[in-house]
């Protein structure tokens, strides 16, 4: 789980939430003023318009993936670069003694990138076209990646938009009823609120998680980089110690005092 995303997200919607009941008057909570925020057809207005112009702007499949790109954005990636590295060098150790008993050990490795490229590996396929495969396969993974960050920030863009259209549908409902005076605050209240939900939900959601998603392209990039190199490094047969001091390289100085740490710990258990 990334920490910062959730406490980014959490410290935002707290704020917001503590403006919306806190009674700086009175110094007091009203946990009734909530219901002065809540608007039914506001949420279905600008979360299902922005949905429904998702769907006119990409294809359906993409859309569809829009709960598997979120969960991305929660996603701790430089954990996932310690263990992959940890991984590479245990697969290593194995392909010194035998490089077809990695075979056995493919079903377990969750890392697509990795399993596909030690299938490569075990296949005897030629260096160069090893090298030639898994550099097509980044730079489709990259283009993938691109893709998810720009539903995100179509996403964020569209959401204030509805949340405008929501309001000038208010406004033209509550202009029918003019009628009675005391009907005409409330209603403005009401059609303002479906802005606060587009803007809410453009500057919470869609636009920190598609920024977020853009930071960890980069990550995902090293830990591609990081995968080839060490797939190179076994299918050329070197040293397990020679391949985990050049792909430590890859690690941030924090990533690799937890990376020693762990080692450490492991050779103490032993």
């Amino acid at each position: 789980m990334d920490i910062a995303t959730v406490l980014g997200l959490t410290l935002a919607s707290s704020l917001i939430f503590m403006a919306m009941i806190f009674n700086f008057d009175t110094v007091s909570v009203e946990f009734e003023r909530i219901q002065y925020f809540v608007s039914i057809p506001s949420v279905l207005i600008v979360f299902g318009g922005t949905m429904g112009s998702l769907l006119t702007s990409f294809p359906l499949g993409r859309v569809m993936r829009v709960g598997k790109i979120v969960a991305k954005v929660f996603r701790q990636s430089a954990e996932e670069l310690i263990e992959t590295l940890t991984l590479i060098i245990d697969v290593s150790k194995i392909a010194r003694k035998n490089i077809l008993a990695i075979e056995d050990a493919l079903p377990s490795i969750d890392n697509l990138f990795l399993r596909n490229g030690l299938r490569l590996v075990v296949d005897r396929v030629d260096r160069e076209l090893v090298i030639e495969i898994l550099h097509s396969e980044m730079k489709y993974l990259d283009i993938r990646r691109d893709e998810e960050v720009l539903i995100l920030k179509t996403a964020g863009s569209l959401a204030p938009a509805y949340g405008m259209a929501g309001t000038l549908v208010g406004l033209v409902l509550m202009l029918q009823n003019l009628t009675d005076p005391a009907s005409i605050g409330p209603a403005m209240a009401v059609a303002i609120i479906t802005t606060l939900y587009g803007v809410l939900a453009a500057n919470i959601m869609f636009i920190p998680w598609a920024n977020k998603l853009a930071a960890k392209k980069e990550d995902d990039k090293i830990l591609r980089e990081m995968v080839r190199d060490g797939i190179l490094y076994i299918e050329k047969g070197e040293r397990p110690d020679f391949i985990e001091q050049d792909l430590m390289n890859y690690l941030s100085p924090e990533l690799r005092s937890m990376y020693e740490e762990m080692k450490f710990e492991s050779a103490k258990g032993d």
